[in-house]
């Protein structure tokens, strides 16, 4: 399966010591909908599959849990006429659902307020009345307020992409500015030890842009709380993994030069592809979320979610998102795998890696336990990534109904070592494993499902352990070490 004789490929020595140990970032972090409930049974239960990864924390925004600034009957608050202190004018049954199926596999909920997109857009009407409303929201999910979850939810973010054109807000900064400020107010005067942050900006590396430098510009001249900076990125124009270390670094320094040197910096949404009219093969995905997953550990970001970590249904578009894992059903593929396998090789101590490289070839080690593990990625840009541009700036299409939105967004500089190197084999190199001369099982598990093992071998009276892998194009695996 996995195995292959490293003389007869083209072979990278990837070195493992076992004795250098390090922590990982806590970037386990996914966006998505945990799984049926009352009015959305065609959900698929997700849950296992995220337990399996080890998510810490999963994203709120796209359930039906919005707080939409008009009447709506699917709203946490849906009659905007509504007594604001009584329990029954909010509408809290599927979320609470959710947030009990989060917590039930040892996860935290992000909760995000943002409005009912794609349907509404408005700035709140009454931003005082908003900002009560939203009180109630956060005693609701934070201090059991009308029979609210047993397990506080304790991180709150406020928006959703405001940048994306007329599609996400469709008001001016001011009023977003407004919001913001009231959504701080409400959340700390339930508990002022929450933690709140924003704007999940689309367009993260906009000069001089409102919802980046004019939001910061608003937080500090008007002493608002900022606890997280948040933003998200997709690889449609570039496909390159480093994409991540780049605009991190340029957000980094955004942060700190306007003195939010302690606001950490969230990855709200990340993924390969998000414009509907992109498309890839599933295991080049796959690939690419494990490399992805990888290279996410050496950059500044502070916390990560994978978007989306479900089967793609949506219950406000009316269609299944492509950035989905899996088919509709649910059905495990190269995608869900390679969640999977990420999650579980990023758990414990980080081990010291070196020889993998920055054309895609990808790894990672831990110990977890009595457990090593080492993925190992073969991500190959397609040919379209690789051709000059002309400029560094993306532009794309989104449909919205008989709407046809033009947007753009500046892209990274376009790197020449996103070319492959062309490695199509590893032989891995453990050393200074805790079993000395003695005999250790190991598993090796591909994005296809396929497992090679387990399987006995021996560790060196050295602590050394040689390990040949087969690695072809939008591969990854991950190899697994028990004494």
């Amino acid at each position: 399966m996995s195995r292959t004789s490293p003389t007869t490929a083209r072979t990278r020595t990837l070195v493992v010591d076992a004795a250098d140990e390090s922590a990982f970032r806590p970037l386990n972090g996914v966006g998505g909908v945990p799984g049926p409930v009352e009015g959305y049974a065609a959900f698929p239960d997700m849950t296992p599959l995220w337990r399996e990864a080890g998510v810490t924390v999963v994203r709120s925004f796209d359930w039906v849990s919005r707080l939409d600034t008009r009447n709506n009957p699917t709203s946490l608050f849906p009659d905007w006429s509504a007594d604001v202190d009584d329990p029954a004018s909010y509408n809290f049954t599927a979320t609470d659902q959710w947030v009990e199926a989060v917590h039930a596999i040892g996860a935290e909920v992000m909760f995000t307020i943002a409005s009912s997109i794609p349907q509404n857009k408005l700035p709140a009407e009454d931003v005082e009345v908003y900002g009560r409303v939203v009180e109630h929201i956060v005693r609701h999910f934070s201090q059991g307020w009308a029979n609210g979850p047993t397990k506080p939810i304790r991180i709150y973010e406020f928006g959703d992409q405001p940048d994306f054109g007329p599609l996400h807000f469709a008001g001016r900064p001011e009023e977003f500015y407004a919001m913001y400020r009231a959504f701080c107010e409400a959340v700390h005067r339930v508990d002022p030890t929450l933690t709140v942050g924003g704007p999940a900006t689309a367009f993260p590396l906009e000069i001089e842009a409102p919802y980046r430098e004019g939001f910061l510009r608003f937080v500090r001249e008007n002493d608002l709380p900022l606890h997280f900076f948040s933003f998200l990125w997709f690889t449609d124009g570039s496909r390159d993994p480093f994409d991540y270390r780049y605009v991190s670094d340029e957000l980094r320094r955004v942060l700190d030069g306007h003195g939010f040197t302690d606001t950490a910096l969230t990855l709200c949404y990340w993924n390969y592809l998000a414009v509907p009219s992109s498309s890839a093969p599933a295991s080049e995905k796959g690939a690419f979320q494990a490399a992805t997953a990888i290279a996410l550990q050496d950059t500044v970001i502070d916390h990560a979610f994978f978007f989306r970590a479900d089967s793609g249904r949506d219950p406000h578009y009316g269609f299944v998102d492509p950035g989905g894992v899996g088919d509709e059903e649910g059905r495990p593929d190269e995608r869900s795998r390679a969640l999977a396998l990420a999650g579980r090789a990023t758990q414990g101590r980080r081990l010291a890696v070196t020889g993998g490289d920055e054309s895609g070839l990808a790894a990672i080690a831990g110990r977890d336990g009595d457990t090593v593990r080492v993925l190992v990625a073969n991500y190959v840009a397609p040919e379209s990534a690789l051709a000059p541009r002309d400029e560094d700036r993306f532009t794309f299409r989104i449909p919205i109904g008989e709407q046809r939105i033009e947007l753009g967004l500046t892209l990274p500089p376009q790197r020449a070592e996103l070319a492959s190197a062309g490695v199509d084999a590893a032989r891995i190199e453990l050393r200074h494993l805790p079993w000395v001369d003695r005999t250790a099982t190991v598993t090796i598990t591909s994005l296809t499902g396929a497992e090679d093992g387990p399987r006995d071998v021996r560790v060196s009276d050295a602590g050394t352990l040689h390990l040949d892998l087969a690695l072809p194009p939008q591969s990854a695996f991950l190899v697994e070490v028990h004494p």
